[in-house]
């Protein structure tokens, strides 16, 4: 049997829903405006770097062409 890597799938374009473009981005450094693009309304950037005091999530606020990353307050 094959496996099956959900997280590398939310990474890719999504099909059959109503979400356009991809859903996950896990990577270094802050997310980019300008760079960081095809990942829709609602998609979630992950920073695997940084201290314990860094951002490490975003939320895409924008559109998949003109993203809005937004970082999130985890109290």
């Amino acid at each position: 049997m094959s496996g099956h890597n959900a997280v590398f799938n939310l990474g890719e374009q999504q099909q059959g829903t109503a979400f356009e473009g991809k859903f996950l981005l896990a990577q270094a450094g802050a997310p980019s405006d300008s760079t960081d693009t095809g990942f829709g309304k609602g998609a979630l950037y992950i920073r695997t770097d940084g201290s314990s005091t860094s951002t490490h999530w975003y939320i895409n606020l924008g559109t998949a062409g003109s993203p809005t990353w937004t970082p999130l307050t985890i109290a």
